[in-house]
């Protein structure tokens, strides 16, 4: 990179901040507007995606902390949002046998239900707010794009899960 387009490595170029501010801008949108479809069914995008996690997850559980990390949340936050899942009667927890320290966040079917009448409002929101604007290829590229970037961040670097730090 030459000089003028970056005075430094902890700096950023014109286009670098321009590129970073159309991404989290649009990231920001797109949550929110997804939040809102969402809203209708009574539930957020986040505690959606936990929901649909474990749906996807052999026999609808999952370990806590497994599910924790995969949602990118800390430990704290689950239990949290597992509680408002449990207080709608979509989810419960379930001591692990082999570890009795252990527990699952267990899919109920009432759970099942919801996530069945919310799935297709879901996906047709996705396409609608996103998929509909973009080409295939720029569809593989924003892909390859994420990837990529997701690679250059390790999980240890994400203390999201680790109460310790």
């Amino acid at each position: 990179m030459s000089p003028q387009a970056r005075t430094s490595r902890s700096s950023l170029s014109a286009g670098e901040l321009s590129a970073w501010r159309s991404y989290i801008s649009t990231t920001r949108a797109l949550t929110a507007a997804l939040d809102l479809d969402l809203g209708e069914f009574g539930i957020s995008l986040a505690d959606y995606e936990l929901l649909d996690g474990l749906a996807k997850a052999p026999s609808g559980r999952m370990r806590m902390s497994e599910l924790a990390g995969i949602a990118l949340v800390s430990r704290s936050r689950l239990s949290h949002r597992m509680k408002v899942l449990e207080d709608a009667g979509w989810v419960e927890r379930a001591r692990c046998s082999e570890d009795k320290r252990g527990l699952f966040a267990v899919l109920t079917t009432k759970g099942k239900k919801i996530v069945a009448k919310i799935a297709p409002h879901y996906s047709r929101s996705i396409k609608e707010r996103m998929i509909e604007s973009l080409s295939t290829h720029e569809l593989a590229t924003l892909e390859k794009i994420f990837a990529k970037v997701r690679l250059g961040i390790s999980d240890d670097q994400l203390s999201l899960c680790d109460e310790s730090k």
